[in-house]
């Protein structure tokens, strides 16, 4: 067996990543290593800092390129050996590790592979789309029920929510930004409060997750669901909401100057269209190449998730909806 301490000269790396003395650690959702060989015994030591085991991360390890993960990893406190396959018979297979649950529940170190043969890493794919989002970009609940009083990592999977699906559809490389209950202006909060929660807001969280190597050729938002819950029917908090999406959206621009941003709402909620189309109107007449995408609220027919969050089904509906928006807009083939 042959022990590789990983790096991104063993392995290709996608998605908010950090390259330490340890190995790499997975922190933003979507987060992925990679790589290929003519192997039969795939192992890995990795390591997680979950104080609560609701809570704790969870990896999906996919084989060969496959859609669904063939097996799934809670990721527990502290190092521990995991095993991918163990069989005797060599074959070129790749190996793809993805963290699917969200930077704040707990961190994923990737320490070493062991195999019984040699590794390299992948090759990018071509098309490449970043996502930036909320609860619903990162898959909160799919795996949960309408009927679930609390939330639980398990119930959360990336590779169920739209984006991903949209990713998959059209052969291209996601990079994630998305936090749970996060907004432009506001976290979400209960109705019985008045004040705005701001300690974690999207436009930082976006300065932090964002990477100058990978330059997606569209960008995908869907925020302010959790807005609402602070805008409510105040039309002077709307028009700060909207002033500050329209300066997010400018500042995302700068930073990738040539990318497509197509802003995209309606699933869960309905009372910010109106301000999010009109984001979408101004910074296109600034010279910003941005895009509107009314999205259908989702159908309670199709089942729900945990905390009344969009269900696999919804998610698959909305995929295809995205996926031929953006097929039309970079003029992509299927």
């Amino acid at each position: 067996m042959q022990k590789y301490k990983l790096g991104k000269h063993e392995v290709r790396v996608c998605g908010k990543a950090v390259e330490t003395d340890a190995g790499i650690e997975l922190v933003h959702s979507g987060s992925f290593i990679e790589f290929y060989g003519e192997i039969g015994k795939v192992s890995m030591n990795i390591s997680g800092n979950a104080d609560e085991s609701d809570f704790a991360a969870y990896v999906g390890v996919f084989l060969n390129e496959g859609d669904t993960p063939e097996t799934v990893w809670k990721i527990q406190n502290g190092l521990h050996h995991y095993e991918i396959c163990w069989t005797s018979e060599k074959k070129n297979t790749v190996v793809k590790v993805m963290k699917l649950t969200e930077m704040q529940y707990g961190a994923v170190q990737i320490h070493s592979v062991d195999t019984d043969g040699n590794i390299k890493p992948t090759e990018p794919k071509e098309r490449k789309l970043l996502f930036i989002g909320d609860s619903i970009t990162a898959g909160y609940g799919v795996n949960g029920k309408q009927s679930d009083t609390v939330f639980t990592t398990k119930t959360e999977d990336v590779t169920k929510a739209y984006p991903y699906l949209t990713a998959k559809e059209v052969s291209a490389d996601p990079w994630y930004v998305c936090w749970s209950g996060g907004g432009i202006i506001s976290r979400w909060i209960p109705p019985e409060t008045e004040l705005p929660l701001t300690d974690i807001l999207m436009p930082e969280l976006f300065e932090a997750g964002k990477d100058l190597d990978f330059i997606p050729g569209l960008i995908s938002i869907n925020l302010g669901t959790n807005d609402a819950s602070y805008t409510r029917d105040d039309e002077g908090r709307k028009e700060k909401f909207g002033a500050r999406y329209l300066a997010f959206v400018r500042r995302i621009s700068e930073v990738y100057p040539d990318t497509p941003i197509l802003l995209q709402y309606g699933l869960m909620e309905r009372t910010l269209l109106p301000a999010i189309r009109t984001v979408a109107e101004e910074c296109s007449r600034q010279g910003v190449k941005c895009y509107f995408l009314e999205l259908p609220l989702m159908n309670k027919n199709d089942g729900m998730g945990t905390g009344d969050h969009p269900s696999v089904m919804t998610h698959k509906k909305t995929a295809h909806i995205l996926k031929e928006k953006i097929l039309e807009l970079m003029d992509w083939k299927e």
